[in-house]
């Protein structure tokens, strides 16, 4: 009994030892509008271009934020297509989903191409086997990390993500994407990962802009996101489960925010009433706050940076885990 959790935000692949002041950043759902300018002509110019042209047309207090924007026009869209069959809405429904992933696919690709966050390699070291991170992240930097851990092709397989049993001596966490990630493919309600080793790291791995409508290996963040539905109840479901038996988080980058009403729930549930060590790396007194008031019987401790939990970690995180 007893597991260590890892649960990564945003905040965290924004926070990667690669980044620069000058340099291409991850997307946070406050700057999406700001660095989708930057990505200049290319591949994705046509999905761009609309989105740009969408947000123009949105109320002021939804032009700023990826998330408003997103789900105040796939909202939009969907409820004409149910409500109002005989007309097409424009744009559809399909339309908005497809041009927002191919969008967060190539500002992923900028923003970390073939690099690897030493942070998230040091970080990791402390987690094995039934240990488990859970991100809510669509990139691939938590897959790169654990490059290091010297697996080969045994790493990038479906046992990585829970999704199978994992081959004799696999000594990793399992990893829970609960809003998906960009080298999945999803057909008929199953996952099929994509990337199968990485001998080099000569490619991103990038393929979220690959499908139709719902068929996206990510989980936009639709204002009602079905997590009871295939194929991402199994991750919610062994999310929930690894969370309860849980005796020490660390949370690095994910706000928490007001409108995740269901993974607020799930952590809330899993992890209600009772004591376990809860770290928050953010640099957000606001976040920090959030988490601490959730969980008030938790043993409580607080970073602003990652970099100073690294190098002055509580003494239970570097402890062996409890049989």
């Amino acid at each position: 009994m007893g597991n260590k959790v890892i649960v990564l935000g945003a905040g965290a692949s924004r926070g990667v030892s690669y980044a620069r002041p000058n340099s291409f950043p991850s997307p946070l759902d406050s700057d999406f509008f700001v660095l989708l300018p930057r990505l200049g002509p290319g591949k994705y110019s046509d999905a761009v271009s609309r989105v740009q042209g969408w947000r123009r047309e949105l109320p002021t207090d939804s032009r700023d934020s990826m998330e408003r924007a997103f789900y105040t026009l796939q909202s939009r869209a969907y409820f004409l297509e149910k409500l109002v069959p005989h007309e097409v809405p424009d744009p559809k429904d399909e339309l908005v989903v497809s041009s927002f992933a191919t969008c967060i696919t190539a500002l992923l690709r900028e923003a970390h191409g073939t690099n690897k966050c030493k942070y998230h390699e040091k970080l990791f070291r402390q987690i094995s086997a039934g240990g488990t991170i859970i991100s809510f992240n669509y990139d691939l930097v938590v897959e790169r990390a654990l490059l290091s851990r010297g697996v080969g092709s045994n790493l990038f397989g479906p046992w990585l993500y829970g999704l199978e049993g994992a081959p004799a001596g696999f000594d990793l966490p399992t990893v829970l994407k609960l809003h998906g990630s960009q080298n999945w493919q999803i057909e008929d309600e199953n996952i099929e990962v994509r990337t199968k080793e990485w001998a080099g790291l000569s490619s991103p791995g990038y393929r979220g802009d690959v499908g139709v409508g719902t068929v996206f290996p990510i989980f936009l963040p639709f204002w009602d996101k079905r997590i009871e539905r295939d194929p991402w109840l199994k991750f919610w479901t062994l999310a929930f489960a690894r969370l309860a038996t849980a005796e020490s988080v660390v949370v690095w980058g994910y706000s928490l925010p007001t409108t995740d009403l269901k993974a607020q729930q799930l952590f809330k549930s899993a992890l209600k009433d009772r004591p376990f060590n809860l770290c928050v790396v953010d640099p957000s007194p606001d976040t920090r706050e959030r988490w601490r008031r959730l969980f008030p019987e938790a043993l409580y401790w607080e970073y602003q940076a990652i970099g100073e939990f690294l190098d002055y970690p509580p003494a239970w995180w570097t402890a062996p885990v409890s049989p």
